[in-house]
């Protein structure tokens, strides 16, 4: 959008502005244009696309184009178009905007294929997020919707107190799940087999090459991209289980159920963000694909798709007005199903 700008002559405040005007406004009024979509494919259809390649090529294909979209941004950022506070508007923009990459990596990380695992990594590592799958899989997925989880957002947490503890706490638990990881083969933390070594080896070769090709500001700019896509990732992670706990039942936790995890059945943010927001079928699915997850019954359900809920709780006090009532109701008023952070 901002090259679209570029070409037609706008203002340079106008292009810098431009990722934020599409998520926070364009993205959100199409999908409630568009409406919500409950529908489910069939059984034979499921089957179908299960094992359809077109689905992983389109993953490596939004891999590429979104390294290319990187590099010609941060050369646009670079070319003295903008002034400092423009650059920074422009930065955290791209970083909403190219924040997909992560769910590529989200995706292709739960794959059975090396050949899907190591795009995985590469796709994290263009954004500099390559310990992201380690802790989800070895973490999230496991300690979801308790206090054990730091990806699992607390009744009355605000997105900032959140992303505090949030980002911190996934990256020290993907170093823990990776050291024992190698130990258990015998090898040191620093050995060539480290996955969050090797997607960092991405994240160095692509800051190095934008230095490089483009001078200091693409890198400045490559690093607020990067910080930016963390913390849209954050709002991601605070949203899909926001205030929701599995009770303790005879000394353990209750299974991952469908309303464990909030839902949002829009159609047009399901299609941008690979069915993300049918966020239930995925935990009690995790290696179904995402053109096949199901829109499922018991789930609580979002007011808006992701880009609205992402502006609703950029302001805490709107953001509990609305979703503390629908919390209540989805727990049926029950605090024990409530995530307040304390262990039991």
């Amino acid at each position: 959008m901002s090259l679209l700008a570029l070409g037609l002559g706008a203002p340079a405040w106008a292009i810098a502005v431009a990722p934020l005007v599409l998520l926070f406004g364009v993205c959100t009024a199409i999908d409630h244009i568009f409406g919500r979509d409950h529908r489910n494919i069939s059984l034979e259809v499921l089957m179908e696309l299960e094992g359809d390649p077109y689905y992983r090529r389109l993953l490596f294909i939004v891999t590429g184009l979104f390294a290319l979209s990187i590099i010609l941004a941060c050369g646009l950022a670079a070319s003295g178009l903008f002034g400092p506070g423009q650059l920074i508007v422009f930065g955290i923009g791209l970083g909403l905007i190219h924040a997909p990459l992560v769910l590529v990596g989200h995706e292709l990380g739960h794959a059975k294929s090396k050949r899907d695992r190591r795009v995985a990594q590469i796709a994290l590592g263009l954004i500099g997020y390559g310990h992201f799958s380690i802790e989800h899989n070895t973490g999230h997925h496991v300690h979801v919707a308790t206090p054990r989880d730091p990806a699992s957002a607390r009744y009355g947490e605000s997105i900032y107190r959140f992303a505090l503890r949030e980002i911190p706490g996934v990256f020290v638990g993907a170093l823990r799940a990776e050291r024992a990881r190698l130990a258990r083969k015998g090898l040191p933390f620093w050995h060539w087999r480290n996955a969050i070594a090797q997607s960092w080896a991405v994240t160095a070769a692509m800051a190095l090459g934008l230095t490089l090709a483009f001078g200091p500001v693409a890198l400045g700019v490559y690093v607020l991209i990067c910080a930016s896509v963390w913390f849209t990732i954050t709002m991601a992670n605070y949203t899909a289980h926001y205030g929701i706990a599995r009770r303790m039942i005879d000394g353990k936790r209750e299974p991952c159920r469908p309303e464990h995890s909030w839902n949002s059945s829009f159609f047009f943010s399901n299609l941008l963000f690979f069915n993300l927001q049918r966020h239930s079928d995925h935990h009690t699915n995790a290696q179904k694909p995402f053109q096949t997850l199901a829109d499922v019954d018991g789930a609580p359900e979002l007011p808006s798709g992701y880009p609205g809920v992402f502006a609703l709780m950029l302001v805490p006090p709107l953001w509990f007005a609305v979703i503390h009532p629908m919390l209540l109701k989805a727990v049926d008023g029950d605090e024990s199903r409530l995530n307040t952070g304390r262990q039991p």
